[in-house]
C-alpha cells in the first residue's frame, strides 16, 4: 500500500521532526538513507543525520543557500509504502532476513520505485509569457527511513520516503519542487511499487496471490486468521471511516492521516517481536515451513536459470500466461509478436507483451486514448510474473514504433504524460464524421425553411423563443441526414421537440426517439410525446441490416424506417461505436433524417468515445439553443451558465453561502432533506455525486424517515442486487470475482464457457484462476480466462449481493426492466403496501401494480431517495441538495457538477466536505473524454479552459498508412451493384471539414488520402 501526506508546512515543521524524533531518532527505524540525484548533487549521501534532515527540510541546501524562504512554505511529501501483512508477519516472525535490511527486497522494491517517481513525476515551475508552466527535472531529494511497526505495534514493515522541497532546474538553479504530478499519480507509484516487491519476493522464492487493487498481493500460505489478528490499525481505519460515512480508498487515506497517535515509543524491541512470534504460535502458525520451501525454491535456481533466458524458459512462461489470460493472446493479435517464445529475450518481457494487450483492451473500451502512465499501471495490476514498469514500458515503445499503438501529438513544454490511442480508435471517428459527411444533401425537407416557423409556433404549447425555433425549423427543413441540435441545460429541448414532431405527424411522417436509458425514453415520450426506445435495443435489433441484406427481415425493417426521423435525445452519452452503428443503420435502412439533441457540457458515455463533440468539432449541421429558461432565480441562472463555461469554481463562489461544509457530507445532506416539512421535501432532490454518498444518503433518510413513522410496519428484507462496474475484458480474470457476488448470463453470453442463461453465486475462486459457480444445487467449474475478448456484446453482469430493508411509504428505482409491465430501469416508484400477497407499488405513471413476494422485480429495485448524477441527467426539479466531495476525485468534475447544478428552478444548497479543495479539484478536472482525432492533434474538440502547458508545436508528420487495417464490425466491402440494394457503407478519406466559428473548436490541416499523419 502507498499513502501520501504532506510533511508540516508550519514554519516549524523541522522542529517537530526533531522533537518527536519520529524519523531520525535512533532506534525509531532499521536504516535510514539519502535518496535521489538531487541529494547526490548536495553530497547528501549513507545515513540521515538529524541537523542534515532539519536543514534540508527547511530549504537550506549544505551550502547554506536557502530556497524558496517564502511564509508558509512547504517542507515536502512523504510517501510511505507499505509492504503487505503476510510480507511483514514473513519477516518479523520466521525472521528470513532477506526481506527487510539495506539490502533486502523491501527496500529494493521502494528504490526501484523512487527512481520511477524521479525519473517521470519530478517537476519545477518556471515562468513563460506571464504563466507558471511545469518544467520536468528529473531529479529529488528525499530520506529513506525504515519502520517496523503499525500505529498500534503490530508488525508492519514500511519506508517513509520523504521528499524535501526541492529540485535543481535545467539551468542549474535550485529551486521549489513542484508535487502535483507525485500526489495525482500515487496508485500508479503503488502499482510500479507492488510489482517490484512481487518480483523480488518471487526470486526469494515465495509465491504470491493477487488481492483486489493497484497489485496488492499476498504471500500464499499466511493464514487469513494471523493476517487478521495482525491488523488492529487497519480494522481502527476502517471503523473510523464507517462512522464518517467514508467508503473510497482516497477517504480512507484521509481518515489514515488523521487519525494518527504519536508514534508509540517502544523501547524493547526485541520484547515486541518475541510477542508477536508467541500470538502467531497461539494461531498455530510458525512459518518455519513457508520459508523452509522458499529457501529450497531459491537455492534451485542456478545463475543461468534466475535470469530465466533461453527458449525453453520463455516459451514455458509464455504457455503459463497464455493459459492464464486465454484466447486474447492468439498469435494474430495485432498487439502481441507473434512467435512470442522465439523472439523475446526473457519470460518477464514475453508476459509483458500479453500483459499490455490486456491493459489496452481494458482502458479502450472506457476511453478512446490514454496515458501511458495509466496503460503501465493496467498491465502491472494484473499481477502477472516478473512484469514490472522496465518490461512495460519497453513494450508500449515497441508498439508504438510499430505503429499498433499511435502516439498523441506533443506539446512545447508539456509534461503531462504522453497519450496514445488505438488503431480502431481512430477509424471509428473517422468513419463516424464520414458518415455525417455522406449524409450531406442527402434529405428531402420536411417543409420549406420560409414556412416552417409558423408551423412549428402554431402546434407548440407555449411560444418558442428564438434558440428553439431555430433548432426546430433546421430539423423539419434541413436537406441533411444528420443535424445536430446543441442546447444547454434547461434550454427547453423537450418543448421544441413536441413542436417537430407535430409538424411531423401533420406531414405524414413517422418519429422515433431513441435515448440512453430507459427512464429518458420515458421522458421522451412523456415531455415530447415521442415513441420512444433505448439506444441499445434499437442497435440490437438492427444492426444485423447493415451487412446482411439478402432477408426478409431487412426488407420488412426497411419498409418500416425508411423516411423516417429517428431523434437521440441526451446524445452527449453515446459512445462511439454505438454513434457509427447508429449511422450505419439509418444509411441501410434508408432513415431519411437523424437528429442528435444534447448538451456536450454535460456527462459522456460510459464507453470509448465523445462522438456528439466529435461531430460539432468536424463540421456536422448543428443549431445552438444557449438560452436558459429553466432556472428562475439570477443566482441559479449565473451558477448554471458558469456551469456550462467550465467556470465551477466562481460558480461555487456565486453560491455562497449555499455551499454548506461538513466532514461527512452525505450524512448531513441526509439531515438536511429530513429537516424538511413534507411539502418541501416532495419539492427537493437529492443528487450525489457517486454511488458510496447515495447509499449512504438513501439509508440515512429511510432510517429517519421509519424513526418519524413516515415509513410504517415492519417491511420486508430482500435481496437485491447491484451492478459491479467492470469492463468485459476485467469479467476475463479470476481476481475480479469475489465469493458472494453473482454472475448473470444473458442468452448466448455464456456458450464459448459453457454456460447457459440463468444467474451464478460466485462461490470460490482458485490461484490457478478458476472460479467454481453455483446454479440452485448444481456447482459448476468457471475458466473465465476462455470468455472470448472480441465479444462486446453486454451479456455478462457481475452483481453484489445487497440487503434491503423495504418498508411502506419507501421511494425506490427500478434497477432493470420489465417492458411487458411498464417497468423500466432508473424510473421511480412509490412503496404503497406490503403484505402476505406481495409488494404493491404506485409506478411513475401513477399506476398500481402488485409484486409477489417472489417476483424477480424485487430484487432489482434500489431506494431513491438520493439520486446519482447520470440519473439526474434530464431531471428538472423546483429545489435540490447536491452532494460533492472532494476525496471521489474522479468524480470531482465539470461534468457532474454541470448536472448537479442545473437541474434545478429556484433554490440549490451543495453539501461539500472541504469547500476551497473541491473548487480546485473542479476547476483542474473537466472530466471530458478523450478522442483519437485529438489525441493526434486533427481536430480540437474540447478546447482547454484553462492555460495549457504551453503552444501547440506546428504539425507535419509523416504519414502512417493505415489501408491494411482490418475493417471493424460492420464496416465491409461494399457488394457489386445491380441487386437493388443500398450500398453497403464504407470508410472511406476522410474530407477535411469546413471552417468552424470559434466556438466550435480548432480544426487542423485535413487527413491526407487514405492515411494518417503521425510523428513516431
Amino acid at each position: 500500500m502507498l499513502s501520501v501526506a504532506s510533511v508540516r508546512s508550519a514554519s516549524g515543521a523541522a522542529g517537530y521532526f526533531a522533537k518527536d524524533d519520529y524519523y531520525t531518532a535512533e532506534g525509531s527505524s532499521e536504516i535510514s538513507a539519502w535518496g535521489g540525484d538531487g541529494a547526490s548533487d548536495l553530497g547528501l549521501s549513507g545515513e540521515v543525520t538529524k541537523d542534515a534532515f532539519e536543514s534540508i527540510l527547511n530549504g537550506v541546501l549544505p551550502s547554506g543557500e536557502g530556497i524558496a524562504q517564502v511564509e508558509n512554505r512547504r517542507s515536502g511529501v512523504d510517501l510511505t509504502f507499505s509492504a503487505p501483512k503476510s510480507v511483514s508477519v514473513l519477516a518479523y516472525v520466521t525472521g528470513d532476513k532477506r526481506i527487510l535490511g539495506e539490502n533486502g527486497a523491501n527496500m529494493k522494491a521502494v528504490a526501484r520505485a523512487m527512481a520511477w517517481v524521479e525519473k517521470n513525476l519530478s517537476e519545477g515551475r518556471k515562468d513563460i509569457e506571464g504563466r507558471k508552466v511545469p518544467i520536468q527535472t528529473g531529479n529529488l531529494v528525499y530520506a529513506l527511513f525504515q519502520h517496523d511497526t503499525s500505529r498500534a505495534l503490530d508488525p508492519q514493515a514500511h519506508v517513509h520516503a520523504v521528499i524535501a522541497n526541492l529540485t535543481k532546474m535545467p539551468d542549474g538553479k535550485w529551486q521549489a519542487l513542484h508535487a502535483d504530478k507525485i500526489w495525482s499519480n500515487n496508485s500508479v507509484i503503488g502499482s510500479i511499487y507492488h510489482a517490484f516487491l512481487r518480483e523480488e519476493m518471487e526470486k526469494l522464492g515465495y509465491q504470491v496471490e493477487l488481492k483486489g487493487k493497484h497489485g496488492t498481493f499476498e504471500i500464499a500460505g499466511v493464514p487469513k486468521a494471523v493476517l487478521e489478528a495482525f491488523s488492529q490499525r487497519r480494522e481502527a481505519i476502517l471503523e473510523k471511516a464507517a462512522e464518517l460515512g467514508i467508503t473510497s480508498h482516497k477517504g480512507r487515506d484521509g481518515v489514515t492521516t488523521n487519525t494518527r497517535d504519536p508514534k508509540l515509543n517502544v523501547e524493547d524491541r526485541e520484547g515486541l517481536q518475541r510477542d508477536w512470534i508467541e500470538k502467531a504460535a497461539a494461531l498455530g502458525f510458525d512459518g518455519k515451513a513457508l520459508l523452509d520451501a522458499a529457501q529450497s525454491r531459491s537455492d534451485q535456481r542456478t545463475p543461468d536459470r534466475a535470469v530465466e533466458r533461453g527458449y525453453r524458459a520463455v516459451t514455458d512462461a509464455v504457455t503459463s500466461a497464455w493459459e492464464k489470460l486465454g484466447s486474447v493472446l492468439r498469435p494474430r493479435d495485432p498487439l502481441v509478436d507473434r512467435g512470442l517464445g522465439r523472439i523475446t529475450q526473457s519470460p518477464a518481457e514475453a508476459r509483458a507483451q500479453l500483459a499490455v494487450a490486456s491493459a489496452v483492451r481494458m482502458l479502450s473500451e472506457r476511453e478512446a486514448a490514454f496515458s501511458t502512465t495509466m496503460l503501465g499501471k493496467t498491465a502491472l495490476d494484473l499481477g502477472l510474473k516478473g512484469v514490472t514498469i522496465d518490461h512495460v514500458e519497453r513494450r508500449v515503445e515497441q508498439l508504438v514504433e510499430r505503429g499498433r499503438l499511435i502516439a498523441g501529438q506533443t506539446r512545447e513544454n508539456d509534461t503531462r504524460p504522453r497519450m496514445v490511442t488505438t488503431q480502431e480508435a481512430l477509424r471509428t471517428e473517422e468513419s463516424i464524421l464520414k458518415a455525417v459527411e455522406q449524409g450531406k444533401g442527402q434529405s428531402t425537407p420536411m417543409i420549406a425553411a420560409s414556412e416552417a416557423p409558423e408551423r412549428l409556433q402554431a402546434t407548440a404549447d407555449r411560444e418558442l423563443n428564438a434558440g428553439q425555433l431555430a433548432a426546430a425549423t433546421l430539423i423539419v427543413s434541413s436537406e441533411d441526414r444528420t443535424v445536430v441540435v446543441q442546447g444547454i441545460a434547461g434550454a427547453g429541448k423537450s418543448t421544441m421537440l413536441q413542436a417537430v414532431a407535430r409538424v411531423a405527424e401533420t406531414e405524414g411522417r413517422t418519429v422515433t426517439g431513441l435515448a440512453f436509458q430507459n427512464k429518458m425514453v420515458a421522458d421522451l415520450a412523456e415531455g415530447a410525446g415521442i415513441k420512444s426506445q433505448t439506444i441499445a435495443s434499437f442497435i440490437m435489433a438492427n444492426e444485423r441490416h447493415v451487412t446482411n441484406r439478402d432477408t426478409d427481415a431487412y426488407d420488412q425493417a426497411r419498409a418500416t424506417f425508411a423516411g423516417q426521423m429517428l431523434i437521440v435525445d441526451e446524445t452527449s452519452m453515446v459512445s462511439s461505436d454505438d454513434m457509427l452503428k447508429l449511422h450505419q443503420i439509418s444509411a441501410a435502412l434508408g432513415v431519411e433524417k437523424l437528429v442528435l439533441v444534447g448538451d456536450r457540457q454535460q456527462l459522456s458515455s460510459i464507453d470509448a468515445g465523445k462522438s456528439f463533440a466529435l461531430i460539432q468539432a468536424g463540421g456536422g449541421t448543428m443549431a445552438r439553443m444557449d438560452e436558459n429558461i429553466r432556472q428562475r432565480t439570477d443566482q441559479l441562472r449565473t451558477v448554471a451558465a458558469l456551469a456550462n463555461v467550465g467556470e465551477a469554481g466562481k460558480a461555487m463562489k456565486v453560491l455562497g453561502d449555499n455551499v454548506v461544509e461538513h466532514q461527512s457530507p452525505a450524512h448531513h445532506a441526509a439531515d438536511m432533506w429530513l429537516g424538511l416539512s413534507p411539502e418541501e421535501r416532495e419539492a427537493t432532490a437529492v443528487f450525489a455525486s457517486g454511488r458510496a454518498s447515495r447509499a449512504i444518503i438513501n439509508q440515512r433518510i429511510q432510517d429517519g424517515l421509519a424513526g418519524e413513522g413516515s415509513v410504517r410496519g415492519k417491511g420486508i428484507h430482500l435481496t437485491v442486487y447491484e451492478r459491479v462496474n467492470t469492463t468485459r475484458e476485467e469479467l476475463r480474470y479470476a481476481s475480479t470475482y469475489q465469493p458472494g457476488q453473482t454472475l448473470e448470463v444473458g442468452r448466448g453470453g455464456g456458450q464459448d464457457v459453457g454456460l447457459v442463461a440463468g444467474r451464478y453465486d460466485v462461490d470460490k475462486v482458485h490461484p490457478n484462476g478458476k472460479v467454481d459457480l453455483k446454479l440452485g444445487n448444481k456447482r459448476i467449474r468457471f475458466d473465465p480466462q476462455k470468455l472470448s475478448p472480441t465479444e462486446k456484446r453486454d451479456r455478462l453482469q457481475l452483481s453484489e449481493k445487497k440487503d434491503l430493508h423495504l418498508r411502506e411509504g419507501d421511494r425506490i428505482r427500478w434497477t432493470a426492466t420489465d417492458k411487458d409491465r411498464n417497468l423500466h430501469s432508473s424510473a421511480l416508484a412509490r412503496v404503497l403496501t406490503i403484505d402476505a400477497n406481495g409488494v404493491t407499488v404506485e409506478t411513475a405513471g401513477k399506476e398500481r401494480l402488485t409484486l409477489d413476494l417472489g417476483d424477480p422485480m424485487l430484487s432489482r429495485l434500489d431506494l431513491a431517495y438520493s439520486l446519482n448524477m447520470h440519473m439526474a441527467q434530464g431531471i428538472t426539479t423546483d429545489k435540490a441538495i447536491t452532494v460533492m466531495s472532494s476525496q471521489e476525485r474522479n468524480l470531482s468534475n465539470q461534468r457532474l457538477f454541470n448536472v448537479g447544478v442545473t437541474r434545478v428552478r429556484d433554490e440549490l444548497t451543495m453539501v461539500v466536505d472541504d469547500k476551497e479543495k473541491l473548487e480546485r479539484q473542479l476547476d483542474h478536472n473537466a472530466g471530458n473524454k478523450t478522442s483519437a482525432l485529438e489525441t493526434i492533434g486533427r481536430l480540437d474538440v474540447d478546447r482547454e479552459r484553462t492555460p495549457g502547458p504551453g503552444p501547440r508545436e506546428k504539425f507535419d508528420p509523416g504519414p502512417i498508412d493505415l489501408k491494411d487495417l482490418p475493417p471493424l464490425p460492420g464496416d465491409p466491402p461494399a457488394p457489386a451493384d445491380g441487386n437493388g440494394k443500398p450500398p453497403l457503407p464504407k470508410v472511406d478519406d476522410l474530407k477535411s471539414p469546413p471552417d468552424l466559428k470559434p466556438d466550435r473548436g480548432d480544426v487542423l490541416p485535413p487527413l491526407p488520402e487514405r492515411s494518417l499523419g503521425l510523428d513516431l
